[in-house]
């Protein structure tokens, strides 16, 4: 959400590179690491008649203070904006046996997408249920305090989140999530949860939601199933101000599937087609109308570096007035060129 960036001016993103270059000169190879990104693509939309062009990239700085002690920048510009923005900036403690210690400006981890970073995902766009919760801020950026505890599977199996965050339109949230992995056979299940208190013209409401999604992760195939359901806070706030105060609450998920086929010996090239399906019904109480989505997809990995990948996004959505009929509107098709570095 827009809400949640602080852009910066050219001359302003200019001069905090240079600054940010030299402090890290200042530090040894091993106590600083800048990685990034670059994107080039083409994007259309249902009902346009021609494709646009897009281009953005990412900065981020990583420097460590000392053995406990970490801090990363991320600065990021797109052609969609013309400008900079320090997406998160915040440091991470280290506190022995898998328990961390973060503050600062980063992601909000409610639901299993914002546990990784975008580029580490199957699409290339966060899937449907998650562009919803970022409309009223249950996902996105903000400052918030999180201590967690990783899982590794060879002798932590369980893992557990708790945050605790604050942003520019005077929202207060806490963000829990419980992850155990070989949970159900292979699946590693993970529980979430959010309550957040959010200002009003008259006051302020309390909202809430929970999710729970079943992840196996395996070298061939990514399998991903997972539901949320919450109250919404926008739809709530204007029945209590022009209704009968009813509370209106929502509900999503989506099955993801991805299988990986190596075309190199060492991994290096690969063919990684990806479908995903979708549902939002933004009101419980009429749940008749909703949204489907049906993502088809692909990433081809020239090398670990590299990967072209193409999604269409489908949204097939109907009204209160006719439920019968379902439009486009909304989907589109991305094609998209990614380096890392």
């Amino acid at each position: 959400m827009d809400r949640y960036f602080l852009p910066l001016s050219r001359l302003s993103f200019v001069s905090l590179v240079f600054v940010l270059g030299t402090a890290a000169s200042l530090w040894s190879q091993e106590k600083s690491e800048i990685s990034g990104w670059i994107r080039l693509g083409l994007e259309q939309f249902y009902e346009e008649r021609e494709s646009e062009s897009f281009y953005a990239a990412k900065v981020q700085y990583e420097l460590k203070l000392d053995k406990s002690l970490d801090v990363q920048i991320d600065l990021r510009g797109a052609s969609t904006r013309h400008e900079i923005e320090l997406r998160e900036a915040y440091f991470t403690a280290d506190l022995g046996t898998g328990l961390n210690l973060d503050f600062g400006q980063h992601k909000k981890r409610f639901g299993f997408e914002y546990q990784k970073s975008k580029e580490n995902l199957r699409t290339l766009e966060r899937t449907l249920i998650y562009r919803h919760l970022e409309t009223f801020g249950f996902a996105g950026r903000e400052l918030n305090f999180r201590y967690y505890r990783t899982v590794r599977a060879d002798r932590r199996p369980s893992g557990y989140s708790l945050s605790l965050g604050y942003n520019e339109a005077h929202d207060l949230n806490l963000i829990a999530r419980w992850q155990r992995l070989r949970t159900l056979g292979s699946f590693a299940l993970a529980l979430n949860g959010i309550l957040q208190r959010d200002k009003m013209d008259n006051g302020a409401q309390m909202v809430g939601g929970f999710g729970v999604d079943l992840i196996r992760d395996a070298d061939a195939h990514h399998v991903e199933f997972e539901a949320i359901v919450g109250q919404d806070p926008f739809q709530s706030e204007f029945e209590r101000a022009f209704g009968g105060g009813k509370k209106i609450y929502f509900a999503g998920g989506k099955i993801l599937y991805s299988h990986r086929f190596n075309i190199s010996a060492a991994k290096a090239k690969a063919f990684e087609p990806v479908a995903v399906a979708s549902l939002l019904v933004k009101n419980l109480d009429r749940a008749e109308v909703n949204t489907v989505g049906l993502l088809a997809g692909a990433n081809y990995w020239f090398s670990p570096y590299a990967r072209l990948s193409a999604n269409a996004d489908f949204l097939l959505t109907n009204s209160p007035g006719n439920t019968d009929e379902r439009t486009l509107a909304g989907s589109n098709y991305i094609l998209q060129m990614e380096v890392r570095w």
